[in-house]
């Protein structure tokens, strides 16, 4: 089962922020919803999940720090999508900056680039996808390896766990019509058995 964390149900410009959970049900994949409430209580669900999904939201908050913390430290894997792979580089050693032009309501907003060598070209075999983009912040630096880059830092990862993967734009909101997204929860939900 995959734990997604759920959060403010609504984003400052009126977006639903928890879009995770109806691209599972529509993928058929079983997960449980982790509402966040305390630390402890969200830590007890986390340990009957096989892998945990970060959803995106307009702000990270503490608590977002230490579940990515705990995750981390017991090698659980992870996805973080959008404000939560900005909280997971912020957690080491990572410092945001504001960005202007990435934020639309198009199918397709960008390029990435994708390095080679990295967790998620295995996932995609593609070093240049096209992206959605809906964010108001970037990571401007951070200790982890940076997988892809536009013109910020587009994904995120460390290789010395099982799966930890953070991305910038919402493979979520693709999945109906682009294969390569889909591919990101696919072999996600494959590392997590």
């Amino acid at each position: 089962m995959i734990g997604i964390i759920l959060n403010d149900g609504v984003s400052n410009e009126g977006n639903s922020i928890n879009y995770v959970y109806s691209c599972f049900f529509k993928l058929g994949y079983d997960y449980l919803l982790i509402p966040l409430t305390n630390i402890d209580d969200i830590k007890r669900k986390i340990d009957k999940c096989k892998g945990i999904i970060m959803q995106g939201g307009d702000d990270y908050k503490d608590i977002h720090l230490s579940i990515i913390k705990y995750i981390h430290d017991k090698d659980i894997p992870l996805l973080a999508i959008c404000m939560s792979m900005q909280a997971l580089g912020v957690l080491f050693n990572g410092k945001l900056k504001i960005i202007d032009n990435h934020k639309d309501k198009k199918d397709y907003s960008h390029y990435v680039d994708i390095k080679k060598n990295t967790l998620l070209y295995k996932i995609i075999g593609k070093t240049k996808i096209q992206v959605n983009s809906s964010h108001k912040e970037c990571l401007e630096y951070t200790d982890l390896d940076i997988s892809a880059y536009s013109n910020c830092i587009e994904a995120i990862e460390d290789s010395s766990r099982k799966f930890f993967l953070g991305i910038q734009w919402h493979p979520e909101k693709m999945i109906e019509y682009d294969k390569v997204e889909r591919s990101i929860f696919d072999y996600f939900y494959k590392s997590c058995k």
